[in-house]
């Protein structure tokens, strides 16, 4: 039994001071989990050819519309039917290689612009050129028949 009791604390004694010189010779920092370098890659640049029109920038999309048409895009987050016609829009903007500004108005900040443009319903879409509306409005959204947008848009750039 004595023989026992001394192997056993010597094997713990062997464990104790292996564990202390793991300890000791492990460096604090690696016990730490290192953190990820930082990301030096850097984001996407916002597409010009898409703007949040507000009363503070309304004059500088006014001057786009000089060598693009615009297309002024009355809207809200809680309107079903803006969101049901913003993915065919995002769409179509893309297909057509940035051709024209697709220019978002959020009806409930933007009154006063909603009130130039007399939009009584939304979605609404409204074309300009050389600052001034021209051609018809596109009013409402038929997801059944999305190729109606698609055309309108298409009568919106050719005019240009």
């Amino acid at each position: 039994m004595k023989r026992t009791i001394t192997t056993l604390a010597g094997t713990l004694s062997l464990a104790a001071a292996l564990v202390a010189g793991t300890a000791a010779a492990t460096p604090a920092s690696a016990a730490v989990p290192q953190q990820a370098a930082p990301r030096t890659q850097a984001a996407p640049a916002a597409d010009p050819t898409i703007v949040d029109v507000t009363s503070a920038n309304y004059a500088q999309v006014m001057e786009m519309s000089n060598t693009k048409p615009v297309v002024l895009d009355f809207t809200a987050e809680w309107c079903h039917w803006c969101q049901v016609e913003k993915p065919y829009l995002q769409q179509y903007h893309d297909q057509d290689g940035g051709s024209w500004i697709w220019a978002r108005v959020d009806v409930d900040q933007n009154q006063s612009i909603v009130r130039q443009y007399g939009v009584r319903g939304i979605p609404a879409l409204v074309s300009v050129r050389r600052g001034s509306e021209y051609g018809s409005r596109f009013v409402g959204f038929d997801p059944s028949s999305p190729q109606m947008l698609r055309y309108w848009l298409n009568n919106v750039i050719s005019r240009y």
